[in-house]
This record gives C-alpha cells, sequence and structure tokens, in this order.
C-alpha cells in the first residue's frame, strides 16, 4: 500500500494559470522531443553561449512541467470531499492512454451518483440539489473560461449516454519520474557549456551530450517501471470483496464511497473529478435496493437515499478522519483490545 495521493495537490481558483512556458507546452503536446532539446545545446559550437542558455531553458521547461503534472492542472473545488455513487465502469493504470500520457499512472473509476438510474438524463442526474453538483460546471473554471465536457459511459439498450463522475486513485510515476528528470536536467546547461568552450570541437560535444543522454534515459527508464502504480487497494481495504462495476446495461454495480478532494482537470477536455482518493468504503450490502435500481429517482428517493444513507455515512466518514478523534486514538488509555465496558477496567485516579 501506498500513498501516492500526498505528492498532488490542487490550485486556489484564484491563483491558477495553467501550463505557460512554450517549450513544457511543446514536451507535453509531443511538439518538441529531446531532439530538438539536444540540437539547441549543441547549437553552442556554432553559437557560443547559444548552448548554455538553451540549457537552462530545458531546465526551467521540466520544473514547471513537473509541477503542473503534479497538481497546476487541477482546480480546487472542495478538500475531503464525500460521495456516494454506483460503480459503472474501472479503468485499469494506462488502458485508456498511450505514449508519453503513460506517465499518468493513476487507476481511474467512473460512477453514477446515488440513488439515480442509467436511465436519466444529464439534466435530471445534476438538478438533483443533492449530489448533482459533482457534475456540474462550478466556478472554478466556468471564471477561467475553460469548458466544460463532462464524462459519460454508454450502457446497451440505452438510447442516450450516462454522466459519471470520475474519479483517480493516484500512482506515483508522475512524482518518481519528474525527481529523476528535474535533477537529470543540469546536464543540459553543462554540456551546453562544454559545447560552448572555442575550438573544443563537436567531438568532445557529441561526447558529452551522449553520456548525458543515456544517464538521463536509463534512469528515467528505471523510474518509469520500478514506481507503484494506482491501485484501488492503496484506499481500499481487499478484505470487503472485489468491487464489482455495472453489467453492460447498466445494472448492478457495486455502490460505493469514496472521499477525496473535489477538483476540476483542465488537463483533459474539462471535468469535475474526485483526486486524489484518499478512502473507498464498499456499501452495497447495507444499501436499500430501491436506492440502487434501474428505476428514474424522484426528488423524494433523492431525499431519502441523502437522510438515510449519504448524510449518516459521510459523516462517520469525516469523523474517523478528524485530527482531534486521530490524536485521541493514539493516547494510552484508549490503546486498550477489550473495551472497558466489557473487561471491568477503569481509569486509575489522578494524584497530584
Amino acid at each position: 500500500m501506498a500513498n501516492c495521493g500526498k505528492y498532488f495537490k490542487c490550485v486556489d481558483t484564484g491563483s491558477w494559470v495553467g501550463l505557460t512556458n512554450t517549450i513544457a507546452l511543446g514536451i507535453l503536446s509531443g511538439a518538441m522531443t529531446i531532439v530538438d532539446v539536444v540540437a539547441a545545446v549543441l547549437g553552442g559550437v556554432a553559437i557560443p553561449g547559444l548552448g548554455v542558455v538553451a540549457g537552462f531553458l530545458f531546465v526551467a521547461a521540466i520544473f514547471e512541467l513537473c509541477a503542473y503534472l503534479s497538481g497546476g492542472k487541477l482546480i480546487c473545488i472542495q478538500d475531503a470531499a464525500c460521495t456516494i455513487g454506483r460503480l459503472m465502469k474501472n479503468h485499469p493504470v494506462g488502458s485508456d492512454k498511450s505514449g508519453f500520457e503513460k506517465m499518468d499512472d493513476d487507476f481511474t473509476m467512473d460512477i453514477l451518483l446515488s440513488p439515480h438510474s442509467p436511465w436519466e438524463e444529464k439534466s435530471e442526474i445534476a438538478s438533483d440539489g443533492v449530489q448533482g453538483a459533482f457534475i456540474s460546471e462550478q466556478p472554478a473554471s466556468k471564471n477561467h473560461g475553460l469548458g466544460f465536457a463532462g464524462v459519460s459511459v454508454k450502457c446497451d439498450n440505452i438510447p442516450h449516454t450516462t454522466e459519471v463522475f470520475h474519479v483517480e486513485v493516484k500512482g506515483c510515476r508522475v512524482h518518481d519520474v519528474c525527481v529523476v528528470l528535474k535533477t537529470l536536467s543540469f546536464g543540459a546547461p553543462v554540456v551546453g557549456a562544454i559545447c560552448s568552450i572555442p575550438l573544443i570541437g563537436w567531438a568532445v560535444c557529441a561526447i558529452a551530450a551522449a553520456i548525458w543522454l543515456a544517464v538521463t534515459a536509463a534512469a528515467t527508464a528505471i523510474a518509469w517501471a520500478t514506481t507503484h502504480v494506482g491501485n484501488i487497494n492503496d484506499v481500499y481495504d481487499p478484505a470487503a470483496g472485489k468491487l464489482v462495476p455495472a453489467n453492460p446495461d447498466g445494472s448492478g454495480g457495486d455502490v460505493i464511497l469514496v472521499r477525496g478532494d473535489w477538483v476540476y482537470d483542465s488537463g483533459h477536455s474539462g471535468w469535475n473529478e474526485i483526486q486524489p482518493i484518499t478512502l473507498v468504503l464498499k456499501l452495497t450490502e447495507v444499501v436499500d435496493p430501491r436506492f440502487r435500481s434501474m428505476d428514474k429517482a424522484d426528488q423524494a428517493l433523492v431525499q431519502d437515499f441523502k437522510k438515510e444513507v449519504l448524510d449518516p455515512w459521510c459523516m462517520r466518514v469525516a469523523e474517523a478522519n478528524d485530527p482531534v478523534v486521530r490524536d485521541a486514538q493514539q493516547q494510552p488509555e484508549n490503546d486498550w483490545h477489550i473495551h472497558p465496558a466489557i473487561d471491568g477496567c477503569t481509569r486509575d485516579p489522578v494524584v497530584n
């Protein structure tokens, strides 16, 4: 079990600026490769000083790109948000990504906000007055004019797509690879300086660049391959049983509680999500079947769900994670294996 989520953060909406570094944007979009960087660094042979400047620009781009990937693309909406929904689809690590995108090694899930049915339109779910806000555009994105696309899944025999809420268990690859890249990026201006020394020639310059590239490539490959990727068991007790997604027609699917930071992810076409997830609980067996049927939810059912399931469970989870409660659990008088009401033990009197 790993806590990769600790390496990621969101940015307050008033402080968000996105990715502004041109080189970083080029690397992220694939328009610029390491070959372009090396060409600029080697340019120091022809124009002394050019390689050093190019090298430092590369360092700045790597640092900004890593900061962006570690949270600069996420705009905060609410810390420690709690939602309950039906698991519709799992996305295993890397299943929907290719190439450089695989650096994002999160395990993701799509949930249908309870007590709604796959047959409901997005507008019906979003306007329920309880959990619908999770899939609705918020000031975090609206104030920046970023657009809002949302996320949906297609169920058999249902004419429209079903709107879902995206939640992510963070992996450590972005952090681990960035540690390597940020450290070794300083080799770029060093190589640039070597190439800028008069009369040193292409041979020595090329050798220095080759050594830097080889070390960077090897270290990056090791970090990439040995990292801890997103795993549901990082935030979920597997003893509770395997989490089962809905059937192709949208029926079934485990009901789960998800706790974590509610954010807008500007790194995609635009949607809200929970990331990083800090806790997942399986509630299927304790949730009344009427809250997970294929029938559309009316307002009375939504309010019953809020009163009977959402509010009490989210309150219990929040209480269990309250710093005051956690501190009290560490006190000696609470370090027992058999409850005092059963074994008859009492606290020793305080002696002044």
